[in-house]
């Protein structure tokens, strides 16, 4: 905010210079037209005045208001477009009814004068602009299109003077043209204001963006709903989550690196709030490297393993629908066994992998934690029923439907990939 200060000091700086200037300079001059972009310029000042009280203010938090008053810029910003509109009142009375009696003795002058407001306003709103930006800030940004159009009044003076020279009766034309630029962008800033204040949603862009942030975590399975508004400067986010998680601390987890994510990759973030369930799963499918596939005998090995045997239990009724054997696939490469077959297992949906050993530090433990899958480390040679009713009662709670002492395999195993 240190620097949306300085930018409102300059402005009301600026304006302060360019109203005295152009005031002198038209009674100099005589000019009709430029008294009246000086009528413009002594409104400016009033409103870089209110541009600076307004982001001193929004950059505080009280007990009263917690989230801040960042939209106060967009109040401020709503009375730039007021002002602007009544500079558009002032002109029209000042050219079309008061009649001053003012005549052009020195157009010189005049012109020279007019260019030099054109320069700097122009660059001026450059400059303003790209803070704006740079800080987001609403109010600062609406200034910078109000200054602006002080350009292009500049211009439309310098146009009517120099036909003047030539006997062309433009200098009424061209404040008419000057009350256009100066309605229109007072509209445009006004219309902005009152979506922000009214907290329209944030722009396509922005959201599609945190979308993708938030879409890129693999524990996420469902956005049911993503909203953001505008407050000031800064944006706030809201949505409601489907994600693969273990449980509930786990999905908390999983929510706060979202968060810090999206706060590090989209600028000007307040605050994000995500609220989130589990997904509900139909079933929990198990996975385990077998090195006899009849006997469902458990591999030493993780990605030499000659087979793969698969469970899979239904988690509404407890009961397993299916323990098949297929071939692993990757045997015959030379390199990264273990890596391929983790991510075989993962593309497959797999919950659960049972091991005999752990993979600290090596690749397989990279592409299960990257989905969420746990690794259990088993002791047992063969994989059996009791096996599986107590590594299930572990992980959900409850039982298996069935007799769970019963040591045999529950089908045949299929070889077959």
């Amino acid at each position: 905010m240190k620097t949306a200060h300085k930018v409102a000091s300059y402005a009301i700086a600026v304006n302060a210079f360019l109203f005295v200037f152009k005031l002198s300079m038209a009674l100099f001059s005589g000019s009709i037209s430029l008294l009246a972009d000086a009528i413009h310029s002594s409104t400016d000042i009033i409103s870089s005045v209110a541009l600076l009280l307004g982001i001193r203010i929004a950059g505080r938090k009280t007990k009263r208001f917690p989230l801040g008053l960042y939209k106060v810029e967009n109040l401020v910003s709503l009375g730039i477009a007021f002002i602007i509109f009544l500079t558009g009142y002032e002109i029209i009375r000042e050219v079309f009814f008061q009649h001053r009696s003012l005549v052009l003795a020195r157009p010189t002058y005049a012109m020279a004068t007019a260019a030099t407001a054109m320069l700097v306003t122009w660059l001026f709103s450059l400059y303003e602009m790209r803070i704006g930006r740079q800080e987001n800030s609403p109010a600062i940004l609406a200034d910078s299109r109000h200054i602006r159009t002080d350009a292009f009044v500049s211009l439309i003076v310098l146009v009517g003077l120099i036909g003047k020279q030539f006997n062309v009766p433009a200098e009424k034309i061209a404040t008419v043209v000057v009350i256009g630029f100066i309605m229109k962008s007072g509209w445009d800033i006004l219309i902005e204001s009152v979506r922000v204040l009214l907290d329209a949603s944030i722009d396509p862009a922005t959201l599609n963006q945190i979308k993708e942030v938030i879409q890129s975590h693999p524990a996420i399975t469902e956005i049911r709903e993503l909203i953001g508004r505008n407050s000031g400067s800064f944006t706030f986010i809201e949505g409601d989550l489907v994600v693969k998680a273990k449980d509930f601390t786990h999905a908390h987890q999983i929510i706060e690196k979202i968060t810090d994510k999206v706060q590090r990759e989209v600028p000007h973030i307040d605050r994000i709030v995500l609220h989130y369930e589990p997904a509900r799963r139909p079933s929990l499918l198990i996975a385990v490297m077998l090195s006899d596939g009849t006997r469902w005998q458990v591999s030493e090995h993780f990605g030499e393993a000659p087979y793969i045997g698969w469970i899979e239990i239904h988690l509404n009724d407890n009961r397993i629908l299916r323990m098949e054997v297929t071939l692993n696939p990757f045997t015959e490469i030379e390199r990264g066994k273990g890596i391929r077959v983790a991510e075989h297992l993962v593309n497959h949906g797999v919950d659960l992998v049972l091991s005999r050993q752990l993979f600290h530090g090596k690749g397989p433990e990279y592409v299960f934690n990257s989905r969420d899958v746990k690794v259990i480390q088993i002791s047992e040679e063969f994989v059996d029923r009791k096996l599986i009713a107590r590594i299930y009662r572990d992980e959900t709670g409850r039982d298996l439907d069935g007799d769970t002492e019963t040591l045999e395999v529950i089908t045949p195993p299929s070889t077959s990939d």
